[in-house]
């Protein structure tokens, strides 16, 4: 890699930087709107808009629960057998395809749209664990931080791209000759299975399999154990770990539920749709910007800054009463959702050891679940106590606030060894 940190952008970071437009589709069109919405007016047609959210949530938390455990075993499998790029291939298109299999479900077939859901988001999330753990071996710390935020950059634009002509589709069925907005969303669910499988190809031609140590499967998972007790022996590691499990919450649960949230307080599909994507558009360049930022000034004041307009957000979206104000939500998500992910990615690079990437990146994305189980379930839990959606938005206030403590105490250039 280039020692000065100007960044040489060969076969293998482009096409590293690409597949993130490729997945990024499934994170905007699937995790951020039509799921969601789809869900609330088509999969559970018949049932009340709190109930049909209780459902969600509640099934965000069990799925999430199987993504917990699954992505250290992903991780740690991945780093004893030269299997990361198999295993990215296998996750990335098997995502794609249950993706396409959303054509199929029929109405008020919530739990089965809930099972395949869960299946393909652990497929996205599996893909991201091996996906980071490129990152480490095409990159140094001179320039992590620059090719992980123009990733983040260039997914945001490319998923806004292909979620601007889903939207169109959506709000102008007959434009392409489909019958209404239902097919149009079925069929959006379709191009995201494509959109991510063509964007996955290149990375997978380009990437050459860095070759690591060989073991049998027994000691795979003995390698899970012993990565358990070499993380909780750097404290460095931890308090970024616990600082991360709490503010990412926040993030990953807002992008699960705001679409939900629009529609669950009254704000029109057509409006919400709107918002989503202006969060895109405003993510993609503000994203990169985060990145030049986070290079000169550090990846930590990037999240402190990022964690304070987060809170921001949560509490002004408690007093939301139109779509204007829903579009200015927006732009204060879609200003900082790219810029926290980024930098906590190449904060993570910058202490853990290069040998262990994979395992440790299967930890780093276990917390950042485990937040996405914590965050479904106490929304759950508001709503149940309050049946109230602005209500139940005051545990993200908590968690991010925690966030922002703990990460006071990560050294940022802690060399780990």
């Amino acid at each position: 890699m280039n020692q000065q940190g100007i960044v040489k952008y060969n076969k293998e970071i482009k096409s590293w930087i690409a597949y993130d437009a490729g997945n990024s589709a499934f994170a905007t069109t699937i995790i951020a709107a039509f799921f969601p919405l789809f869900f609330a007016s088509y999969w559970t047609a018949d049932i009340d808009e709190i109930t049909s959210t209780k459902y969600y949530t509640a099934g965000l938390t069990i799925i999430n629960l199987f993504i917990l455990v699954g992505m250290p075993i992903v991780g740690a499998i991945t780093d004893v057998k030269n299997l990361t790029k198999t295993f990215f291939a296998v996750f990335s298109f098997f995502g794609a395809l249950i993706v396409c299999s959303f054509y199929f479900i029929d109405s008020n077939s919530w739990i089965i749209a809930l099972i395949l859901y869960g299946i393909s988001l652990f497929c996205f999330s599996a893909a991201i664990v091996l996906y980071d753990k490129i990152l480490i071996f095409i990159s140094d710390n001179s320039n992590v931080s620059k090719i992980s935020g123009l990733g983040y950059s260039i997914g945001y634009l490319g998923g806004g791209i292909l979620f601007v002509v889903n939207s169109f589709m959506v709000l102008n069925p007959s434009f392409f000759g489909l019958e209404d907005n239902v097919s149009a969303i079925k069929w959006s669910f379709v191009t995201v299975g494509v959109w991510w499988i063509l964007f996955t190809l290149p990375l997978i031609f380009n990437y050459e399999q860095k070759s690591i140590k060989e073991n049998n499967l027994k000691e795979s998972f003995y390698q899970i154990y012993k990565t358990f007790k070499d993380i909780s022996s750097r404290k460095n590691i931890v308090i970024f770990l616990v600082a991360f499990f709490l503010y990412i919450d926040g993030v990953h649960t807002i992008m699960s539920l705001a679409a939900m949230f629009g529609d669950g307080i009254g704000i029109g599909q057509e409006s919400i749709i709107t918002a989503l994507i202006l969060v895109q558009f405003v993510a993609a360049p503000c994203t990169f910007l985060w990145s030049i930022f986070s290079t000169k000034y550090g990846d930590k004041l990037t999240i402190y800054i990022t964690i304070g307009v987060y809170i921001v957000a949560v509490i002004f979206s408690m007093f939301l009463t139109n779509a204007t104000e829903f579009y200015i939500l927006a732009g204060l998500i879609g200003s900082v959702q790219g810029g926290i992910q980024a930098s906590s990615r190449s904060l993570f690079t910058k202490i853990i050891p290069e040998a262990k990437s994979g395992e440790f990146f299967g930890f780093y994305n276990t917390f950042g679940r485990a937040g996405s189980v914590v965050g479904p379930l106490l929304i759950n839990i508001f709503l149940v106590a309050f049946n109230d959606l602005k209500i139940a938005l005051i545990p993200l206030i908590v968690l991010f606030v925690l966030g922002f403590i703990f990460l006071y105490f990560v050294d940022e250039y802690h060399e780990a060894v």
